[in-house]
């Protein structure tokens, strides 16, 4: 979720209004050089989680261990043709 326009924006603001933010991404289309600036902007240190969305060992893991009461479902290709290319790897 992180890289991605939407994603770091929702991130920021999240964290302006005082939320804490655990963000998982798997790095496919997106950059770990953006979550100082999401540091920076949003005035907060997010928790970042390099992983997969589709390895449920991982999500039971991140909300076991952090107090999670909303979940913000960002995760999926930028472009229109890489999910018509690579369909199955949406699932």
């Amino acid at each position: 979720m992180v890289a991605v326009y939407i994603g770091s924006h929702t991130c920021v603001q999240l964290l302006q209004n005082g939320h804490d933010v655990v963000i998982l991404d798997n790095l496919c289309n997106s950059k770990r050089s953006v979550l100082p600036v999401i540091e920076r902007l949003g005035g907060k240190h997010p928790t970042f989680v390099e992983g997969d969305i589709r390895n449920e060992a991982l999500i039971t893991e991140i909300l076991h261990d952090h107090a999670i009461d909303t979940v913000i479902h960002f995760a999926g290709l930028k472009a229109v043709g890489e999910s018509v290319a690579r369909p199955l790897e949406l699932l």
